[in-house]
């Protein structure tokens, strides 16, 4: 898939496992929703997702609504990305 490199300033092709190596490097992964999404109790609703990692095996998932950084976050480990991290499903990624 298609990556904006914002801190490089350059567009290059990487897959899903290749965004959680650069998380594990380091870099934060952003992906820009194609549409709102809400969670199951209705609490929580947001467009952007913010990926990164602490230790390369918690991994923090942050969120934004209409540019407000929201307060929440979850917690993951690398055998939750399978089920929690889509990039493949993102209008736009972005890595920071």
């Amino acid at each position: 898939m298609k990556v904006k490199d914002i801190v490089k300033n350059e567009e290059t092709e990487l897959s899903r496992d290749e965004l959680i190596n650069k998380m594990k490097e380091g870099r934060q992964v952003d992906l820009i929703l194609k549409e709102k999404k809400t969670d199951d109790i209705g609490y929580l609703t947001w467009d952007m997702e913010q990926w990164s990692t602490v230790d390369g095996k918690r991994f923090i998932r942050t969120y934004q609504l209409e540019g407000r950084v929201l307060s929440e976050y979850t917690s993951h480990n690398i055998h939750d990305l399978k089920a929690y991290f889509f990039p493949d499903e993102a209008e736009a990624v972005q890595l920071s």
